[in-house]
């Protein structure tokens, strides 16, 4: 019997612009799919806490992410101040994400 799990993830210090492409390439794969694949970005250190929290909570390795959605969040606005008066103004972007796992 096949059982569903929804996993949500909100504030992931990463944009959703970034974060889009990687949902395009990873929905529609089995779990296993996520560890043997090696990415050399920031996005890997949240890809394996996310991996590894989904195998601990299913407690089997059958596994396989139906949806991989990514959606807009916070927006935190920082100030720069430079020389002779100018600001710089710097956009944290950070998105949320949620994955609809089948096991069994």
């Amino acid at each position: 019997m096949l059982n569903k799990f929804k996993f949500k993830w909100k504030s992931v210090p990463i944009s959703y612009k970034k974060l889009s492409f990687y949902s395009k390439l990873l929905s529609n794969k089995p779990i296993l799919f996520y560890i043997n694949n090696i990415f050399l970005k920031k996005i890997d250190f949240y890809l394996k806490k996310i991996t590894n929290s989904i195998i601990n909570n299913c407690k089997t390795n059958n596994i396989f992410v139906n949806q991989f959605l990514v959606g807009k969040s916070i927006i935190v606005k920082k100030i720069n101040f430079r020389a002779k008066g100018r600001i710089n103004f710097i956009l944290k972007r950070y998105s949320n994400i949620i994955i609809n796992v089948i096991y069994g």
